[in-house]
């Protein structure tokens, strides 16, 4: 450390090059620096000998009370480094190894909320340290913020190109089902590092939910000779023969290979649930989720399954227990499930009700609330979930108020632990009374914008019917509601003004549509972003004659706002959400939609030929 034996003008070159570094002149500057060095290797002792008189001859520099902190957070010291870095973050607010600095401290005092909400700060400063994103990742995912995390911190992910990392943030938008979001993460690890195993699985896992099943078919047996993880390419390459309608295949594979994880076992048998569903093997359907749940040991994904297919039986009351059990224990301690009990919702002032799951989905479980022992003239009802839902949810039928995920996040609120209640609780009121108990539209669009899309398509139709369509989801479980464009314009026989309201559409695919159907005009109105904009696409639907959608958000918004002409198109087999049970035509859910169902499995004729026989009909 000492310079005695440089040359003068080496001293001042050091000298200068430190006092620049860390606004410290002369010798001490370069003590800081060596400060720095002994902290990175560690030697805790070395590093306070030499930084402890620096923080008292130079008070003013944040250096030292950096170093200091990191010392701390080395002994696992979270208090003392808490009192070091809020030292450096007087001196210098906006720091963001500062920053980072805090957050850490706050997570070795189990200080969770304080310690996210700081990293974010760290982030927005300019933090880019590879630990501190990995611990933000698994704070958020642990509390199940993984759209925020991922929403957050993909920027940085994106500059660092760091291939463990991208490959994290595939896997936490997978495991919220956000599979088409993840494709990219999984591609992006592969490419920037190919080697390990867990980025050429990851790398198949793009090509599942990027629907090349096909694809998946080829590499997967390919990929099972070289991998040490052959239950996971396994679990991968069931999924895709599933999708292929290969069932007698699928179920000799599950019979004859050898899993060594219990885990991905259940998902195989769990996975046969679907296949027996698609069959229409009725009997079969629930031994094989419960053979599953056995097998792995937790309940999780699986018992969620088996409660939603009960709930498409309406058999609520059985339904109910495996459905509750869809979070982990971690989030029950947080919200448990005796929050949304009778008695505890009795009692309460106000309850802020959390929002769960897609934007369709969330919509539909809202008017589980009007079966609910809520007063909601007595009871304030506060709803928690995605911002986007602000708008949309102003003046509406139910008499909840709204508050964004982030805003009640981090903000300080004064919450009593059982006023939190997971919106899906509320489901074990079904079955006290008839499913008519929840009819009826609650939504309200806003008047302003109705009146202009609506007078701007009646402009642009001149006379002709106005059609909204949207025809595609874009996840992987949405895969068998989903049906090509033109083949959904088969149901529309006459001239038309045809409203495109499918999210993310492709624009290739609907110039291909126009082309091969000149008699329609085809009109995607820039004004609306259906994903971004939940106001304006309430709006545009309310604008409309008649629509058309398969089973995703569109069909719940037309069925919350009380749409009085949409024709839904139902799939046959384990995708048929539980929302429209498993026969009839008439909506059980919110009492205005026509629903269309399949009769044979992956074939949309019927349902296409049923709503074209309806526009005949109602044809002047």
């Amino acid at each position: 450390m000492q310079t005695m034996n440089l040359s003068r003008t080496e001293r001042r070159r050091r000298y200068a090059k430190t006092a620049k570094l860390y606004g410290i002149k002369g010798e001490n500057g370069l003590t800081v620096h060596h400060a720095y060095q002994a902290l990175f290797e560690k030697d805790l002792e070395k590093t306070m000998a030499l930084i402890v008189p620096i923080s008292r001859s130079d008070p003013k520099n944040k250096h030292p009370w950096i170093i200091l902190g990191g010392a701390a957070l080395e002994k696992v010291e979270g208090a003392t480094a808490k009192v070091f870095f809020e030292q450096a973050r007087e001196i210098s607010p906006k720091d963001p190894v500062i920053l980072g600095g805090i957050a850490k401290a706050h997570v070795l005092e189990a200080e969770v909320e304080p310690a996210v909400q700081m990293m974010e700060k760290a982030f927005a400063a300019g933090n880019v340290d590879k630990g501190l994103i990995t611990l933000f990742l698994e704070l958020m995912s642990r509390m199940g913020r993984n759209l925020k995390a991922v929403d957050i911190v993909s920027p940085i992910v994106k500059k660092l190109n760091d291939a463990a990392l991208c490959f994290r943030l595939g896997s936490l938008l997978t495991d919220a089902d956000e599979t088409n979001a993840a494709v990219p993460w999984f591609e992006r690890a592969f490419q920037l590092d190919p080697k390990p195993e867990a980025h050429q699985i990851g790398r198949l896992r793009g090509l599942l939910y990027s629907r090349q099943f096909k694809a998946v078919e080829v590499a997967a047996p390919e990929l099972l000779e070289t991998v040490e993880n052959k239950d996971d390419v396994m679990v991968l390459y069931l999924m895709a023969l599933r999708l292929l309608g290969q069932y007698d295949k699928t179920a000799k594979l599950v019979d004859s290979f050898e899993f060594t994880d219990p885990k991905a076992f259940a998902l195989a048998r769990g996975l046969m649930a679907n296949v027996y569903q698609d069959q229409e093997q009725w009997d079969r359907v629930e031994p094989a989720y419960v053979e599953a749940m056995h097998i792995a040991g937790e309940p999780g994904k699986i018992a969620k399954a088996l409660g939603v297919y009960k709930y498409r039986e309406h058999d609520f009351v059985d339904g109910f227990p495996y459905y509750s059990d869809r979070f982990p224990a971690q989030n029950r301690k947080t919200i448990p499930l005796q929050n949304a009990a009778p008695e505890n919702l009795a009692g309460l002032e106000r309850i802020h009700l959390m929002g769960e799951q897609g934007i369709g989905d969330q919509l539909a479980l809202l008017s589980l609330l009007r079966i609910a022992p809520i007063d909601t003239e007595k009871t304030e009802v506060i709803y928690v979930s995605d911002a986007r839902f602000e708008p949309v949810l102003q003046d509406n039928g139910l008499n909840i108020s709204f508050i964004s995920q982030d805003q009640f996040f981090n903000e300080p609120r004064n919450l009593q632990a059982n006023e939190l209640v997971y919106l899906g609780d509320l489901s074990q009121y079904l079955g006290a009374k008839p499913l008519t108990a929840i009819n009826g539209a609650y939504l309200k669009p806003n008047e302003k914008r109705l009146t202009h899309l609506k007078n701007k398509y009646q402009t642009k139709a001149n006379g002709r019917p106005i059609i909204g369509v949207a025809w595609n989801s874009a996840s992987l479980i949405g895969h068998m509601r989903s049906l090509p464009l033109i083949e959904l314009l088969a149901c529309i026989k006459e001239d038309a003004l045809v409203i495109n309201l499918q999210y993310n559409a492709s624009p290739e695919e609907i110039r291909a549509a126009q082309i091969m159907r000149p008699d329609l005009e085809i009109f995607v109105d820039k004004e609306v972003d259906q994903m971004t904009d939940l106001s304006g696409f309430a709006a545009q639907i309310a604008a409309l004659d008649h629509v058309v959608t398969i089973d995703n958000t569109t069909a719940h918004f037309c069925g919350a706002l009380g749409h009085i002409d949409t024709h839904v198109f139902i799939p046959l087999g384990s995708e048929c959400m539980w929302y429209w049970g498993r026969a009839g035509k008439v909506d059980p859910w919110y009492g205005n939609l026509n629903l269309h169902r399949q009769t044979k499995l992956r074939d949309w004729a019927g349902p296409i030929d049923s709503v074209a026989r309806h526009f005949v009909s109602k044809a002047p």
